[in-house]
Formats: C-alpha cells, structure tokens, sequence
C-alpha cells in the first residue's frame, strides 16, 4: 500500500513541475510579445519636396569669364634721353596722336642742323661742278681738251650728286630721330599710372612710360569645354550668337554683346577652348581683368522637364535624386542634367513630369526610408495648442503626442505640463499639480 502510495505521488510531482514549466514558458513568451508590441515603431523623416515641371526653355550654357582690353599698348621710347614732362594724367581719356612724354632734344636738334649744313655744302659743291663741266664740254668742242679730261669733270659731278643724296638721308634719319622725343598716343583709350616721371632716364625699347587700354568696345574672353564645341559652332553658323554676362556684386544689370572669336586650337590639358565675346561698354562699367558670368542661350528646348537645382545630389556611380512616392516612401533615380537657370536644371534623363523630388532633408535618407512631407524653412510653421514646436511642420512632436507614451491626457500632447519634454516609449514628465487621469495613464 505504501508503494503504490508513492508511485501515485510521483506522478502527481511530474505532472506539476510539467504543468510549471508550460506555464512558465508561456509567460515568457507573452511578455516578449509584449515588449516587442510595446516598441516605438521609427519615425518618417521630415522632408521638403518640390514637384517636376514641364515647359519650353531656352538650353543656357554658363561659365566664368574675364574681361580683356581691345587693344592694349605699352608706350616705350625709342631712343635714350632724359624725361622733360610728361603731359597726361593717371585714369585720363586720351585720344591718338596726343603728345604723352616730352624727352630732351637738344643734342638730336644739333644733329639735324649739323644734317643741313652739310648738305647745304655739299649741294654748293654739285653746283659749280656741274657749272665746270658745262664749260669744258664747249672747250671740248673747240678741241681745247681732251676727252679724258671731261670724262674727269663728269665724275666729279656725278660723286657729287650722290654725296647731297647722303646728305638729304642723313638729315630725315636726324629729324626722325628728333621726332622720338615726343611720343604721342597710338590709339584712343585710358591711360594707366604714370610709369616715368620728368628728370628720370630712359633706354630705347626698354623703359616703361604708361599703359593705354581701349575700353570701348571691350573682349570677355572664356574658356569652353570641347564637347559644347560643334554645338557653339553650329549655332553661330546660323547666325550671330548673343553673349550675356553679368558682373559679381551687380546681379541686376547684365550686358549683352555677341560670340567674335573661337581658337582653332583645343587646350589638351584642361580639354577646353578659348572664346571671346565683344560688348560695347560704351559707359565704360567693364574693366579689364574683371570677372564676369558669362551665359549663352544655344537653343530653345520644346517640353523639357525641369527640377529644382538643390535636389540633384552627386554620388561615386553620378548624379541622383530622391524620389518622393505616393506611398510615402523614397526611391534613388539616377539622371543626366543640363543647366537651365540659377535655381532650376533641365534633366534629360531619370524623371518625367508629375514626379516629386526632394529638394531638403536628403541626408537623413536611404532607400525605400519613410518621408513626412513638410513645409519650406521660413514659410511660416505653426505650433500646436500651448505644445513645443518641434522637427515637424505641423507643431513639433508634442502636437500629436510627440515621442510620450499614450497614457492619459498627455498622448493628445494638449497641455505641455503633461506631454510636452517626454522620453520615447517612457511615460511623460509630470508638472505640479498634474491631474489624476494623467497619474493612472502613468501607472499603466
């Protein structure tokens, strides 16, 4: 009888640690599910969004561009001499052939007296030898002379002759000489500083005196990357290409002139070719050495799709965006891009019109990521009812119970004393005075 007594209470020993065990496991099984309900489920990201347009635009080509004189001359004296005066102003108009720089032509005058003396002298000479030799032609007639004799006469004037053509180049060569002391303008323009002063010396061909540049009209010259070549050359072919050009620091007035000059040789280096344009600049507001952007319209574009620049992002395989989808979520679109205007580029592959792209908030993306779309920064986001402003364009987290726990009247995040600072997932900060039905909302 005690046998089987103990044998009965075995097995009601098993049976309970069995029905122990199940029972324990299964709690432990709740509550993981439990936990795992209970987890804050992430957050879309907030973004700005723009959509794709779809209209004729002209195709601009843009790069930087600096300014360059027409013509530019560095005036030099000639010959050496000493500076007398010098008879223009720094930043002064001159026009050609006005006098500049004045040196000493003292020693260059004597030369050209000395010039005409001589052949003065020498043309006295030609004169009675020619009168002898006019004589001694009768006497040759009368058999007075010999021939010989007046073939003497006609050598000695004919030595005499090329003398006073000596002496006729020698005197122009010391009058141009002399007219090297003043050195006029060779052009209309604007002179530079003065580079030699009055008393200071100077060397034939070497010395500096002023730099005349002409601004009127005026080059920007730029340079042009070789695959826009046969593009640019087609449409000048067609007809005169207009050139813009705006200046930095004065976006508002841009000048308008025309494509005059393509090198005939592409730069290997840098794979680029050399363009200039010609402006008028007839109140002269260009200088040259000034930077200038530098636009060309090439062609008018029917139906191109547009987006805004600030969406396009550069990755190691090229450009993307982000797509924002109707079902919330965000997808990579590879495209190729030309430039329309400062805020906007024509893309030629990767979008089509009606799509949505995200022009903000693509740091914080990744494919297929979840997107909150939110108003533009500065265009006048609202709070909620007395909650913090928060991340979101509709009045922070607190607005719609923000990251509290959704217990009591804090989940409706209405009063910041109860719902406002709160952790995620944890239960909200409680103000003094706090209501009742936010003490039970926090025990649960």
């Amino acid at each position: 009888m005690s046998k089987s007594t103990g044998v009965v209470a075995a097995i009601v020993f098993v049976a309970l640690a069995g029905g122990g065990a199940y029972v324990y496991q299964r709690s432990q099984v709740t509550a993981a599910g439990t936990a795992k309900s209970g987890a804050p489920t992430p957050r879309p990201t907030p973004v700005v969004i723009a959509p794709v347009e779809q209209r004729d635009v002209p195709l601009r080509f843009n790069v930087v561009g600096r300014t360059e004189a027409l013509s530019s001359v560095t005036l030099k004296a000639r010959i050496d001499g000493l500076i007398t005066s010098v008879q223009f102003k720094p930043g002064q108009h001159i026009r050609r052939g006005q006098p500049m720089v004045t040196l000493d032509a003292r020693a260059l005058q004597a030369q050209v007296q000395q010039s005409e003396a001589n052949l003065a002298r020498d043309r006295a000479q030609l004169d009675k030898a020619r009168a002898d030799l006019a004589r001694n032609q009768d006497l040759l007639a009368k058999g007075f002379i010999s021939t010989a004799t007046l073939d003497g006469f006609r050598a000695t004037v004919d030595t005499l002759d090329a003398t006073v053509k000596a002496d006729l180049a020698a005197l122009e060569l010391a009058r141009v000489q002399l007219s090297y002391t003043v050195i006029n303008s060779p052009m209309d323009g604007v002179a530079g500083a003065v580079l030699a002063f009055p008393g200071g010396s100077v060397k034939a061909n070497d010395t500096s005196l002023v730099v005349i540049n002409q601004l009127k009209p005026i080059y920007a010259a730029f340079a042009v990357p070789e695959s826009r070549l046969a593009e640019i050359g087609r449409d000048r072919a067609a007809g005169k290409l207009k050139v813009e050009a705006r200046a930095p620091g004065n976006a508002g007035r841009t000048y308008v002139g025309e494509l005059v000059f393509i090198d005939n040789t592409v730069d290997p280096t840098t794979g680029t070719i050399q363009m200039k344009a010609k402006f008028d600049n007839a109140d002269e507001a260009l200088t040259p050495g000034q930077f200038l952007e530098i636009s060309m319209n090439l062609r008018n574009i029917e139906g191109a799709i547009l987006m805004p620049a600030e969406a396009l992002q550069a990755g190691p395989n090229g450009n993307f965006v982000y797509v924002a989808k109707p079902d919330q979520t965000v997808e990579i679109r590879r495209v190729k891009t030309l430039p329309a205007t400062k805020d906007k580029l024509i893309v030629e592959s990767g979008l089509a019109a009606g799509d949505k792209v995200v022009v903000d908030g693509q740091l914080r993306l990744t494919p297929g990521a979840k997107y909150e779309a939110r108003e533009p920064r500065g265009s006048g986001d609202k709070g909620g009812k007395g909650g913090p402003r928060g991340d979101g364009a509709k009045g922070g987290d607190s607005a719609k119970g923000g990251d509290s726990a959704k217990g009591g009247d804090s989940a409706k995040g209405g009063d910041p004393a109860k719902g406002g600072d709160s952790a995620k997932g944890g239960a909200p900060a409680r103000a003094e005075g706090a209501s009742g039905d936010a003490r039970k909302g926090e025990s649960k």
